[in-house]
């Protein structure tokens, strides 16, 4: 789960930014609240309409052998009528079959939900920070650019590292 946060925390955190000097730092949080509860809420979604099908037993057979299939077209599905980008339809999608693969009950499973969603949320949210105060920082402006955002991604991960370690 821990690469599951990192590796989507940095995608969704580089996905469409314009350049921090014209990106307030109110406006990218304002943004990733709203990206997380969308997150949160399309995996909440998808993994009660899968427990509600597995639960069935008519379609019980179906739901074990096109569970991926299903989720991945509801995602899908779902992701085009908020207008969300492929990048966000991919992270629902690896988050519902990480989480689904772990986990066989509803509540732990939107419990998790919930968690990868907020430390998708705590990345961005570092990582703009950083990457605001980087700018006003005497930092050449040769090292400005993908170097030092490499980097930061990486500091960043240490630490949610360290606190996934500690926490579970």
């Amino acid at each position: 789960m821990y690469f599951l946060i990192i590796t989507f925390g940095f995608l969704l955190a580089m996905r469409g930014t314009r350049p921090a000097s014209l990106q307030r730092p109110a406006e990218g949080f304002r943004r990733i609240v709203r990206e997380t509860i969308d997150l949160f809420l399309t995996m909440s979604l998808i993994l009660a309409l899968l427990a509600v099908a597995a639960g069935s037993e008519e379609v019980r057979t179906g739901v074990g052998e096109y569970a991926v299939l299903g989720f991945g077209i509801a995602a899908y599905l779902l992701s085009r009528y908020q207008k969300k980008t492929d990048l966000f339809f991919f992270s629902v999608i690896a988050g519902i079959f990480m989480i689904s693969s772990k986990q066989r009950n509803l509540s732990e499973e939107i419990l998790l939900a919930g968690v990868v969603s907020a430390g998708i949320a705590l990345f961005q949210a570092c990582f703009l920070g950083l990457r605001y105060k980087l700018l006003f920082s005497s930092v050449p402006v040769s090292m400005k650019g993908w170097p030092s955002l490499c980097l930061l991604a990486g500091f960043i991960s240490m630490v949610l590292w360290g606190l996934w370690n500690s926490a579970f």
